[in-house]
């Protein structure tokens, strides 16, 4: 499945830290087509600073993983409002970045059903890396708890090491664990290259 990251830059808020669901919620009363949709990955806002239980923007981005399918149903998301836990959350126009492989891969929480502590959540990982067919050895990190819906969910920190470019891109794309609409078990290498960038058409510019 090709799939490349839309970053959009943000402001408004502040939000809460843990704000994954009403995010997603928030993009979906936007564009209602999103629901179910599985070549999306929705990463929470990154910030500039975190403050209490509230993550204050500043220059923030939201970054969209998405097939090239799905790109005409997120450029309606430039300029329009988004109601984040009763902040209000503006979005820019949108860049493109290619996902780049790396052999060494994080995520800043992955989930798996009925995953709750470390041997079953490695467990989860182990499968999920069969599925993908991909090789990496699992390396287990902080202890997560996220909010969906009311329901406290746990999850963990993970990376992945000695990836190879092929696997690294298969895991990007793809994801690991359930949750990928709101935040969970999306990927990124530990330092992602920083590039130019090159205006598109409609609002829209890719990496150079």
């Amino acid at each position: 499945m090709t799939s490349f990251d839309l970053l959009f830059p943000v402001r408004g808020g502040p939000v809460p830290l843990d704000h994954g669901y009403v995010l997603f919620s928030s993009l979906c009363a936007r564009v209602p087509e999103l629901h179910g949709r599985t070549d999306l990955g929705v990463f929470t806002l990154r910030g500039e600073r975190a403050e209490g239980a509230s993550l204050h923007l500043g220059r923030g981005t939201l970054r969209l993983r998405c097939s090239p399918e799905l790109v005409p149903h997120l450029l309606p998301l430039t300029s329009a409002p988004l109601n984040v836990a009763g902040r209000e959350v503006v979005l820019g126009s949108p860049v493109v970045r290619a996902l780049e492989p790396a052999s060494s891969l994080n995520a800043r929480v992955v989930t798996f059903k009925h995953a709750l502590d470390a041997a079953s959540f490695l467990r989860g990982v182990s499968r999920s890396l069969q599925e993908l067919e991909c090789e990496a050895r699992p390396v287990l990190g902080r202890r997560r708890v996220v909010c969906i819906q009311g329901r406290r969910v746990v999850g963990y920190a993970l990376e992945l090491q000695g990836l190879s470019k092929e696997d690294s891109l298969r895991v990007q794309a793809r994801g690991m664990g359930g949750r990928r609409h709101m935040g969970c078990g999306l990927f990124l290498p530990p330092r992602p290259a920083v590039r130019g960038v090159v205006p598109l058409r409609e609002g829209l510019a890719t990496a150079a």
